[in-house]
């Protein structure tokens, strides 16, 4: 089960990512902006389908936090897709690691795929792999009911 539609408009030259919240620098970047330095190795098949490792490249969230300067009391990260009904949090240490991937092998994501902007987090559950980020609240307490990503698509066994 997928967790959400493709959006209807995915160009990679007017998509943006906006982070905000618990942030002394609040930032809206685009595609371009948001550049690929990072790269991860990682398959994204889910319900038992098995898929090769493919190279993903982005910006490490990390990075990305970095630049906002979350709030010292700032202990999460909610990543909304296009679909408004979706969203995943996570522990901001966890997320540190995350890439926000633009390319796949070299060429932009397709929508598809999950592009133009895909997250990928090491040793995730399927559902945690958000497709067609727009946006990261950083939070200072879990983001409880706002994360959907649990009931829309449930965990392997």
């Amino acid at each position: 089960m997928a967790h959400s539609d493709p959006p209807d408009e995915a160009d990679p030259d007017r998509w943006t990512v906006t982070v905000e919240g618990a942030v002394a620098e609040p930032l809206s970047a685009s595609v371009t902006v948001l550049g690929a330095d990072a790269s991860m190795r990682s398959a994204t098949a889910c319900a038992g389908n098995r898929a090769p490792d493919r190279s993903w490249r982005g910006v490490r969230v990390g990075t990305i936090l970095d630049r906002v300067d979350p709030a010292p009391e700032a202990t999460h990260g909610l990543v909304r897709s296009a679909d408004p009904d979706y969203a995943c949090g996570f522990d901001l240490g966890r997320l540190r690691g995350a890439l926000l991937a633009t390319r796949l092998a070299g060429e932009a994501i397709p929508t598809g795929r999950g592009g133009p902007v895909r997250l990928l987090v090491p040793d995730a559950d399927c559902w945690e792999r958000v497709k067609w980020v727009t946006r990261i609240d950083v939070l200072t307490t879990p983001p409880g009911d706002a994360d959907t990503a649990r009931d829309r698509v449930a965990a392997e066994d």
